[in-house]
């Protein structure tokens, strides 16, 4: 990792989901802001190479953490080692935030590729388990 201090920073969109990269290539983990409108998430997925800690920053998000779902708030650290199956919904009226640091790094760039789907990502979404598959993702099934 290089020292020194930036305002701009590297954003990716899916799904509802806006990512901003906060520590980019090279660094040993990954920190995401992640923004997720209303009603939308990450479906139930098992992240096998990857540990992950969420922070909840704003809104009210609903996690999935193995068979068991929570609704929490701002304050909230939600932990998921790798393995574990996960996934989160935005429950709330308005925007939810939450801070995402995984390791080793690497999911930054599963959502680079998930962004470089063709528009409308709609039509283009048979892509999206070769994705990934390509990061160490499996899909396993809806949004909680």
């Amino acid at each position: 990792m290089k020292p020194g201090v930036t305002t701009e920073f590297e954003t990716t969109e899916f799904a509802g989901i806006t990512a901003k990269i906060i520590n980019p290539f090279p660094s040993p983990f990954t920190v995401l802001d992640m923004t997720i409108k209303p009603g939308f998430g990450a479906p139930a997925h098992i992240s096998s190479t990857e540990d992950k800690l969420f922070m909840v920053i704003e809104g009210q998000l609903k996690y999935l953490i193995g068979d068991k779902t929570e609704i929490v708030g701002p304050g909230a650290r939600v932990i998921i080692p790798r393995g574990v199956i996960h996934g989160f919904t935005n429950v709330g009226i308005g925007e939810a935030r939450h801070i995402l640091v995984s390791t080793p790094r690497r999911h930054e760039e599963f959502f680079l590729d998930l962004h470089s789907i063709p528009q409308p990502r709609e039509e283009h979404m048979d892509q999206l388990p070769a994705i990934a598959q390509r990061h160490d993702q499996a899909i396993v099934g809806p949004l909680p």
